[in-house]
Formats: C-alpha cells, structure tokens, sequence
C-alpha cells in the first residue's frame, strides 16, 4: 500500500510537471507569435511613414521643376492634392490621412530667404539665384494610433555666379560659378547640356564655351563650374546672363556684372 501511495505521489508530481511544460511551451509560442506579428506590423507602419515623407519629397520635386518652366503657381498644390489621394488608395485599412500647409512670406532656408507663395519661388536674373519649393505635412495612421506626425520637406536648386576670370596667356575669358542644391548640397553632376543660356554682354557665347567642373580650393572653396570662351582682350567688365536645368528638370537664370581678375 505504502509503494502505491509513493507511485501514485510522483505520478502526480510528474503530471504537474509535464502540464507546466506545456503550459510554459504555450505561452512562448503564442508570445512569441503576437510578439512576432506585433513586429511586424510595426515594421509595415515605418515603411508607410518612410515612403509617405520621400514620396512627398519627391511631389515637391517634380512640381518645382514643372513651375520654374511654365510658371505655373498651382502646380504645387494640385500635385499634392492627387498626392493625398494616391496615399490613400495605396494603404487602404491603415486609416492613413495627410494633409499639406504650403509655405507663405519670406522663410529662411540654407542662408537665403525666398518669399514664397503657394510654396514656390524663383528668385532669378541675380548674382545669387534661384528656384524654391516648401511645405510642411502632418500624417496620421489611424490603425496605430499615431496622429500629429510633422516633417517639412524642400526643393532648390541656387547658382552664385561667382567670378569672372582673364586667362592672359590662352587670351580666354572664364565666367564661374557654384550651385547647389537643398543642404545645401554641391551639384556636381552638370554637363554643358544643362547649360541653355550663356551671353556676355547681349551676345550669346553658349555655343562656343566649354565647359570646366572643378574643385577651387583657392578662392571659393568650393565645387565651381566655369564657362570658358575666346577673347582677343581682356573686358575688364562683363556683365553675364546665364540659365541652366538640373537632372530633375529645375530651372535658374541669373545675371551678374563682374570684374575680371587675371590669372
């Protein structure tokens, strides 16, 4: 009697056992499939918020360079509406919601100020140039409870027409300058192709310059690009206009009168 009791003891202490194994088992499974789900669910919201911010990034973008060629002020804000829209569709179940405020009144951005209106400006036929587009957004993702999700995004594109030089020796006259987009970043990647205008005192000189990229770490410390032509004298004074359109299709014209500096 007394060896079945004992039997009976540790069958129920072995019993216990095994059911808190499962049930430790269990629960690890299903916390680690909700933790697993919740994860990625999470993840799926970050994309949705990465692509919202670099898609709106790139309305701003392509809406800029349409505006600096036709000078049409709405663009902007027709082009953002069709982009709520698109938003919309492409997440449907999520509760995504954006909405724009485009920029009004001078707003300081990378060491200039543009006055802008609907979100756009172009500052042209200057020494500093340039071509601007600004709004802020607020995104709200229903299903996750985010809501009051701010950024601001930008588009630019500015050509300093820095200096005038005179090549005594090769009797050629070089007009530099720098260009940068927002960052302000360097442009670097220009070809003469994206040049469309180039004259020197009413005379066009665009289709006999050549063009020059280049790094001056003497003088403006910084990546110039220089329209270099032909001169049997130096001119002491010029007075330039130059235009030109980046790989994304936005537009500057500025003008400058230098005075040139022999090197």
């Amino acid at each position: 009697m007394k060896m079945v009791k004992e039997r009976k003891g540790q069958f129920i202490v072995i019993a216990a056992l095994l059911l808190s194994i499962m049930i430790v088992s269990v629960t690890t499974v299903i916390y680690g499939t909700v933790t697993y789900f919740r994860q990625e669910r999470w993840e799926e919201y970050v994309t949705i918020v990465d692509s919202v911010r670099t898609g709106s990034y790139y309305v701003l973008e392509i809406s800029l360079a349409k505006y600096s060629q036709t000078l049409n002020s709405t663009i902007l804000r027709d082009n953002l509406n069709q982009w709520i829209r698109d938003v919309r569709k492409a997440h449907p179940g999520f509760g995504v919601d954006l909405s724009f405020t485009l920029a009004t009144g001078v707003r300081s951005v990378y060491g200039i100020s543009p006055n802008y209106s609907m979100g756009l400006n172009y500052t042209w036929n200057k020494q500093v140039s340039y071509s601007a587009a600004n709004a802020t957004f607020n995104l709200n993702i229903a299903s996750v409870g985010l809501t009051g999700y701010n950024f601001s995004s930008h588009a630019f594109l500015k050509m300093n027409i820095a200096d005038a030089l005179w090549y005594e020796d090769n009797k050629e006259v070089g007009v530099r300058m720098i260009i940068e987009a927002e960052g302000p970043t360097p442009v670097t990647n220009l070809q003469k192709t994206n040049f469309n205008l180039f004259t020197v005192g009413g005379t066009s000189k665009l289709a006999e310059s050549t063009l020059y990229r280049y790094y001056d770490s003497e003088t403006h410390k910084a990546f110039v690009y220089e329209l270099r032509y032909s001169s049997p004298n130096d001119p002491g004074t010029l007075t330039a206009i130059i235009g030109l359109v980046d790989a994304r299709g936005i537009k500057v014209t500025g003008q400058a009168t230098l005075q040139t500096v022999t090197v």
